[in-house]
């Protein structure tokens, strides 16, 4: 066999030049971070900035008054708009009393089934209750938070007041992924289209 000619200097600066452009991309792939999923991409970035402390642990009959506050502050607007003025500015601190202490009241008032325990709440459960949440200074000055804390306690106090706070033919339904107002009023209606007052 013949022997092959020797190399020269330009020769083996082309044979470095092409090993470099091959080792390149998989440097960078090894260095190049993968995308995140969009579902990581997608969600907000942590505040410390949140709702008063959770009200979610209360009595069951706070719980109850501050639903009845919440629907009590739903009909003011509505009445404002009908011309009946001063039934609204009632309707509106109605509904702020309601919820700062209307707990007491609203466990003597609701019928046995939906009261977690006899016990009426203490005088220090409705003093800790009135200072969290919404219905408090600080509370309205961090509104939003609040407001969508107070709206999901209302909705989750709604769902126990219309499953009798018992495991019944509502019960399963009405708990399956979030609550909505649109959700258990039409379950309920459902249950009333086919004759069942209670189940």
């Amino acid at each position: 066999p013949r022997p092959s000619a020797p190399m020269d200097a330009s020769d083996l600066r082309a044979l470095a030049k092409e090993r470099e452009a091959r080792q390149r991309p998989a440097a960078a792939a090894a260095t190049t971070s993968p995308p995140l999923p969009d579902s990581w991409r997608a969600k907000p970035a942590p505040s410390s900035r949140g709702a008063m402390p959770s009200l979610s642990g209360a009595h069951r009959s706070i719980l109850l008054a501050r639903m009845f506050g919440v629907g009590l502050h739903l009909l003011s607007p509505l009445f404002w708009m009908l011309g009946f003025g001063r039934l609204a500015l009632l309707l509106l601190l109605g509904g702020v009393g309601f919820a700062r202490g209307g707990g007491a009241l609203v466990h003597g008032a609701v019928p046995p089934m939906l009261r977690e325990t006899e016990r009426p709440p203490s005088k220090e459960e409705m003093d800790a209750a009135a200072g969290a949440g919404l219905y408090c200074v600080a509370g309205v000055r961090n509104f939003g938070p609040n407001l969508a804390s107070e709206w999901a306690m209302a909705l989750e106090s709604l769902a126990f007041v219309c499953t009798y706070g018992k495991k019944n033919c509502l019960t399963n339904e009405m708990y399956r992924g979030e609550l909505s107002l649109g959700k258990i009023a039409g379950l309920v209606w459902g249950k009333l289209r086919e004759g069942v007052v209670r189940c």
